[in-house]
């Protein structure tokens, strides 16, 4: 099964909110592969100091020009580049691995990637429990007015239909597939994989402090 996969870790330099986010991440995500497929790992990136890195633990880099770096880059944009530098072949799924989830285990990985390879879709993302319905959730407008997001008439929350909440925890695609993904990374036959529990998906330095302090209480 595992001849057939490969991996692309996304990881450009800047990030507004957290300065140099994927430093201090890359670690996690690099230390949960095991050595034998390290060399199916390719990490996109413009950071020069990730690139050092990572070529010391025996995965593969690919210089991610400076147009694919930027604040509106969609992951998309970045996947069809990927494809196209190293002519991926059409008969291998590429498995996604933002490295903004530091919890994730090389078992969650194998477990998600089984579950894709087993179904007939071509596309899958991971999926949380969502905390706020989108029901209750408004557009603000000027002078203290809100408009709903979504039009509707109910008001039991038990008649609000059933929600999910993307999350690239993992996401997996066949190579055929990408042409046509969202911005978001998905299409309309993209299956949801749910996980057990809602993850860190590390934003700032808080979501970091978090994980750290919960791994040092392990």
């Amino acid at each position: 099964m595992m001849e057939k996969v490969i991996f692309l870790i996304p990881a450009r330099k800047n990030s507004k909110g957290f300065k140099f986010k994927n430093r201090k991440l890359i670690d996690f995500t690099i230390n949960s592969i095991p050595m034998e497929y390290r060399n199916q790992v390719y990490i996109s990136t413009d950071d020069d100091v990730i690139k050092e890195r990572v070529r010391e633990s025996n995965i593969n880099v690919i210089d991610r020009p400076d147009e694919l770096a930027q604040d509106k880059t969609t992951m998309t944009d970045v996947l069809k580049h990927f494809i196209k530098v190293k002519d991926i072949s059409a008969d291998l799924d590429i498995v996604l691995l933002y490295l903004t989830y530091p919890e994730r285990t090389w078992e969650d990985i194998i477990k998600i990637y089984e579950f894709f390879r087993n179904s007939t879709s071509g596309s899958l993302v991971c999926a949380d429990e969502i905390k706020q319905h989108p029901y209750l959730c408004f557009y603000e407008k000027n002078d203290l007015r809100a408009e709903l997001i979504v039009k509707h008439d109910f008001y039991r929350r038990q008649d609000y239909p059933k929600c999910l909440k993307l999350s690239m925890f993992v996401a997996c695609y066949k190579v055929g597939v990408v042409e046509k993904l969202h911005p978001l990374c998905m299409e309309d036959d993209t299956i949801f994989y749910k996980l057990e529990q809602n993850k860190v998906d590390v934003d700032n330095k808080t979501d970091l402090d978090s994980v750290n302090k919960e791994r040092s209480v392990v």
